[in-house]
């Protein structure tokens, strides 16, 4: 009769989230083109349940890719845009802010807390991060208050709906564990 071999041990990592944007797109509204940026502040806790090393590391960079996949942005052309998550994370806006000449930032906590299965192995994925939901106008019109490109298209951008942005790869050398 064989032995059983012992399962391997379940295994923690954590992600380092990049300094730039996690997620983003680019829209022309007719008269300018704005870029619109997620970006993720803080470090994630990823626990996968029992599998060998390879196995676990590549579910978990595959749970840590699931983070900012399926981000939407509702009511861009307002003081308080929604974000939400395809995994459900929970976004909390805490400033709307304009910076001189282009840019208008929404910026509050975003809970992250989900399960994701990979290669068949159960990853959970948790962190308190903070967030900032960067709009920028490429080409703004001449204005005299930061405020004021913004202003002048805040009905093009909110006639836009919904926005799904396009996650940015990982970066697997950010994972440790």
């Amino acid at each position: 009769m064989a032995a059983l071999l012992p399962e391997p041990p379940p295994a923690a990592y954590r992600y380092t989230l990049p300094a730039g944007p996690v997620a983003g797109t680019a829209v022309d509204i007719g008269h300018v083109t704005v870029t619109i940026g997620l970006l993720l502040t803080g470090e994630l806790e990823v626990l996968v349940a029992s599998a060998p090393a390879e196995v676990s590391r590549a579910a978990a960079l595959a749970a840590v890719g699931a983070v900012a996949r399926g981000v939407m942005i509702r009511d861009l052309g307002s003081a308080t845009p929604s974000v939400s998550a395809a995994a459900g994370h929970l976004f909390t806006q805490r400033h709307h802010d304009f910076r001189a000449p282009n840019t208008v930032t929404s910026t509050g906590d975003c809970a992250v807390d989900f399960t994701h299965r990979a290669d068949a192995v159960a990853v959970t994925v948790s962190g308190e991060l903070t967030y900032s939901l960067e709009v920028t106008a490429e080409r703004p019109p001449s204005a005299r208050a930061p405020q004021g490109w913004f202003r002048r298209h805040e009905k093009e951008l909110a006639s836009i709906g919904l926005l799904l942005l396009v996650a940015v790869p990982v970066v697997p050398a950010h994972l440790t564990g």
